[in-house]
């Protein structure tokens, strides 16, 4: 590759938010109307040109274009992402391992070729005209062919505490302790986590989903029938803590235990026995994102309106449809997400079916 001359690909998916972006700036107005701008010019630049060229006589109608820009900035480098800005909207660049997101563009790059071999750096100028995406001088990509990626329907996450098998919550929690990374938030619901204040922070986010929570007996207490005995009618002030305890706590550049709410979110957004407090979830997050950073507080507000990386996606479908080593497969690709994120997002999902499922999620120690 000659220096100075910028590398060339393609874009094979992205996500819908990027989509609607890409058909905005891909139109140009002649006189009112709207024509696609590879018809008229294919830079962001104006010009005029003649309705009709071979016209000649005076009065020929004269119509000026305009091809329509989106400006930005990188705002994060990695081998295999950029995170990066156009205008207020934050978007990722990804190789085609990554999977789909809403805010993801995939691009043709090949294993041999990373981000950070380009010359790519952290505010660099981005521009998107004419269905080509511009990182400085370093890429361009043509996005004219990408194709929306759709993900699932939210009807098709949809799930009930007493229909789901047991089998398989316990295979996604068998994934995650034999292929999670050991960091991050540690096994928040395992019962030798040396993590005590997470673990306390998550028996206040069960209690305040659930409206119910376990209670301490005091060591001198009788229990002949020897089952744990719970607090009722919580109120969701419980969440407003936990929350505020786990935002922005841990390493990464997603934060672990923003992960872990993410996680919590997949899971419970469709979870019937969720429903009455989940908008107490989701507004203790929303009120509380400024505890975080920029980056981790863009994908926890995704979540919120329902949108969600693939392999979470993934994971979710599975665990609800499917059996035991679809959720080990499943799993297993979203455990690869980033440094600690894949698994501490898969903890979060595997917290939020097990709370309610059928099967003893205690005596599994995850």
């Amino acid at each position: 590759m000659m220096p100075g001359r910028p590398y060339c690909c393609r874009a094979i998916r992205c996500g819908r938010y990027f989509y609607q972006l890409l058909q905005e700036t891909s139109t140009a107005v002649i006189m009112g109307l709207t024509i696609p701008t590879g018809e008229v010019l294919s830079s962001g630049d104006q010009a005029t040109v003649s309705r009709d060229p071979a016209a000649s006589k005076p009065g020929s109608p004269q119509v000026t274009t305009q091809t329509i820009k989106a400006g930005g900035y990188v705002h994060s480098v990695f081998h295999r992402v950029i995170n990066f800005y156009l205008g207020s909207e934050l978007f990722a660049l990804a190789g085609p391992e990554k999977g789909n997101a809403a805010a993801f563009i995939i691009i043709d790059l090949p294993e041999n070729i990373n981000f950070c071999v380009l010359g790519i750096r952290q505010d660099l100028p981005v521009t998107l005209a004419g269905g080509w995406l511009r990182v400085g001088d370093a890429l361009e990509i043509d996005c004219r062919g990408s194709i929306p990626w759709q993900g699932r329907r939210p009807e098709e996450l949809r799930w009930e505490g007493e229909g789901l098998a047991w089998a398989n919550v316990a295979a996604l929690g068998q994934a995650i302790s034999r292929w999670g990374t050991k960091g991050g938030v540690g096994y928040p619901a395992g019962r030798h986590n040396p993590y005590q204040p997470v673990v306390e922070l998550l028996e206040q986010l069960r209690a305040g989903l659930l409206g119910r929570g376990p209670c301490r007996r005091a060591a001198s207490a009788v229990d002949e029938s020897n089952k744990p005995c719970y607090l009722q009618g919580l109120k969701g002030d419980r969440l407003d803590g936990a929350v505020n305890g786990l935002l922005g706590y841990g390493p990464g550049l997603t934060p672990s235990g923003d992960d872990l709410l993410l996680g919590l979110l997949a899971a419970t957004s469709g979870g019937t026995d969720y429903q009455e407090q989940l908008a107490g979830l989701h507004r203790a997050i929303a009120d509380n994102l400024k505890r975080t950073n920029t980056i981790s507080a863009f994908f926890l507000g995704q979540a919120l309106g329902g949108d969600y990386h693939e392999y979470v996606q993934e994971v979710v479908y599975a665990v609800i449809n499917g059996i035991p080593t679809q959720v080990t497969a499943m799993a297993r690709r979203l455990l690869g997400l980033g440094a600690t994120s894949g698994t501490d997002i898969a903890r979060g999902i595997y917290l939020g079916f097990s709370w309610v499922s059928p099967g003893d999620w205690q005596a599994a120690g995850h």
